[in-house]
């Protein structure tokens, strides 16, 4: 019965795959399918990892804590669907729960769904998450590559191929749903500053998938909705004022320093006056249960600004390109370094191309994008300084700076070419 099960769920996402795939006049498409199919084995491969090598990870206690809500679910529907709207720390069902935390309790109620579907099965929900995660993820590439000229090579490798960012955003991870969120409101996005008209569905999934990513990474959705706001606002701005058109840098991060201290005021954490303090109490955490050779370490750091200005700089290049050759622990240790130095060897041949790049004639769109990856980096650098977990909290912004870097990317394009003859 479990394998028949598996069996109809399994065949039920591939008929979606390609009923998408006909609908985007995709099915024949051999970057389709494989997209889709790296993302299918990424999520298994997720599971296999936390089951067989490493002894911990959290991807197995979420899975049994939404068996509990779907326990419930078969036992009163009723009750179930209110709790999935009940986030007060009173139900009786939440003491039950391994994960106590909010953020991860709205991620396991969102499960719990997924485990309805497939009877508590890890692999089926594994599977249907692959699957959302592939559509927002090619939904975003044909946008981009709509937008931007010769960019298929550059969008195919940082949005459906780029090998850490699969495997963290493909399995039962808060990072698989909340990504799915990010890609879906680029793409509304980048139709609105095309001046494309995005279908009525789009805008009635814009709500949701906003508080979905709110829900699991509050920290992504307030730098993510200071870069796409600020670009909307000079977009609006830049042909209407033509003081703003003449200036346009200069508005544009004022606009980005505005609105982001006013949405500073949507989470405590975020709040002007314990910002730095949550910083310096997260990175305190994880330096006492990490392996200092598996942390980054900083110079006297102190929960003031002039010491994170200072620091700044640092965590950013340990977040785009550390764990670097002999750092990273383990197998994904590995992986993440090997990552690591081809992002540095990226982003060095990318310099050829800066000002072609910065100069683009959708450079409010390229500006956004810097500013979300490197406001995100330098913040979770320093507020999660611990290797592992960092290479696992990047991809909220690692596919849009290796989009940055390999746009117009002469090595990319050599690589490609030799690809092609061979």
């Amino acid at each position: 019965m479990r394998i028949a099960l598996a069996i109809l769920n399994y065949a039920l996402i591939f008929y979606c795959v390609y009923f998408l795939g006909k609908k985007w006049h995709a099915a024949s498409s051999k970057l389709f399918w494989a997209a889709f199919l790296v993302r299918l084995v990424a999520g298994i491969s997720l599971g296999l990892i936390y089951t067989y090598y490493y002894s911990a990870g959290d991807t197995w206690s979420f899975f049994e804590d939404a068996k509990i809500f779907s326990a419930l679910a078969r036992h009163d529907f009723v009750s179930y669907l209110n709790s999935l709207s009940d986030f007060s720390e009173n139900q009786v069902i939440q003491s039950q729960l391994v994960n106590q935390e909010g953020r991860s309790i709205f991620f396991i109620k969102i499960i719990s769904v997924f485990c309805l579907l497939g009877r508590d099965n890890y692999w089926i929900c594994a599977a249907y998450l692959s699957l959302l995660c592939f559509i927002c993820a090619w939904m975003l590439h044909r946008q981009v590559t709509t937008i931007f000229s010769e960019a298929t090579k550059a969008s195919a490798l940082a949005f459906l191929f780029l090998p850490s960012m699969v495997f963290w955003s493909s399995g039962l991870e808060k990072e698989s749903i909340a990504l799915c969120g990010i890609y879906f409101l680029t793409t509304v996005f980048l139709k609105v500053m095309s001046s494309a008209k995005p279908d009525k569905l789009f805008w009635l999934l814009v709500i949701p998938f906003g508080y979905v990513i709110w829900g699991l990474k509050y920290y992504w959705a307030i730098i993510f909705f200071d870069s796409i706001l600020s670009a909307l606002i000079i977009k609006f701005l830049a042909p209407r004022v033509s003081v703003v058109k003449k200036y346009l840098i200069v508005f544009w991060a004022s606009s980005f320093f505005v609105i982001g201290v006013l949405l500073s005021f949507l989470h405590p954490n975020f709040f002007l006056d314990q910002f730095l303090e949550v910083i310096i109490t997260n990175y305190n955490d994880f330096a006492e249960l990490s392996d200092p050779e598996n942390l980054i370490h900083y110079y006297q750091l102190e929960g003031t600004l002039v010491s994170l200005l200072i620091n700044s700089p640092w965590a950013l290049l340990s977040g785009l390109f550390r764990p670097v050759i002999g750092e990273g622990h383990g197998l994904l240790g590995l992986a993440a370094s090997l990552e690591n130095l081809f992002l540095l060897i990226l982003s060095i041949t990318t310099l050829i191309n800066v000002k072609k790049i910065l100069t683009s004639s959708h450079k409010i769109i390229l500006w956004a994008a810097i500013s979300y990856c490197v406001v995100l980096c330098v913040f979770l650098a320093l507020s999660t300084p611990n290797f592992g977990t960092l290479s696992r909290y990047r991809v909220g912004f690692l596919p849009f700076f290796v989009f940055l870097i390999t746009y117009h990317n002469p090595l990319i394009d050599w690589i490609a070419k030799k690809i092609s003859k061979a």
